[in-house]
């Protein structure tokens, strides 16, 4: 009856033992998604410096765009018109993927013409941000940053505009300020 037993127990001591490590992994993914957006100075199609100061204060839709798709610009401006509803909340940003702030001028006046009714901030892509752009395949891809300059919740790739309106609205009322002490009193209660 125990060497029965044994058999038993052995197996589901194992199981139990690769839930709890999977458990504690599941911990560590959650932490490392609010990574700060990477530090980088560039310009933006206008030739107008940007840092990582453009993230302050607001909620901001980051939509990562190449100058071959022409239906980002439809994205760009159906996400610009939402922002108007909600001026004092969010910005919505465009991040040209295929043009550096190190390209030729003609490059990036292509760049400038395909988004030149569009009120979003284009800004040019650089070395600063090759980390980040390197786990990115498709384009349009949304990210989302929260005011603190951390990349928050899941990107969005495609043109999925009530996705994209969805994930924002659950972003900022996780990241509002009630849900933000309520957050750190969890978190020190579990200290």
């Amino acid at each position: 009856m125990q060497k029965n037993l044994r058999y038993f127990l052995i197996p589901v001591t194992l199981i139990f033992a690769l839930l709890a490590l999977n458990v504690f992994t599941a911990k560590t993914v959650v932490k490392e998604n609010l990574a700060a957006f990477p530090n980088f100075s560039t310009i933006d199609v206008n030739g107008r410096p940007a840092t990582n100061e453009i993230f302050a204060g607001k909620f901001t839709i980051l939509v990562l765009w190449v100058t071959k798709d022409t239906q980002s610009r439809q994205l760009l401006q159906t996400l610009s018109d939402w922002q108007r509803e909600n001026q004092d909340k969010l910005q919505v940003i465009g991040l040209v993927g295929d043009v550096k702030s190190t390209d030729a001028a003609e490059k990036i006046s292509l760049a400038r013409q395909i988004m030149a009714d569009c009120p979003v901030p284009q800004l040019l892509v650089n070395d600063d941000m090759a980390a980040f752009l390197s786990g990115i395949k498709t384009a349009p891809t949304i990210c989302f940053v929260n005011p603190y300059g951390q990349l928050v919740g899941q990107p969005v790739s495609g043109y999925e505009i009530d996705l994209i309106k969805k994930e924002v609205r659950r972003l900022m009322t996780a990241d509002s300020p009630a849900n933000i002490d309520k957050s750190l009193i969890m978190k020190k209660l579990a200290q």
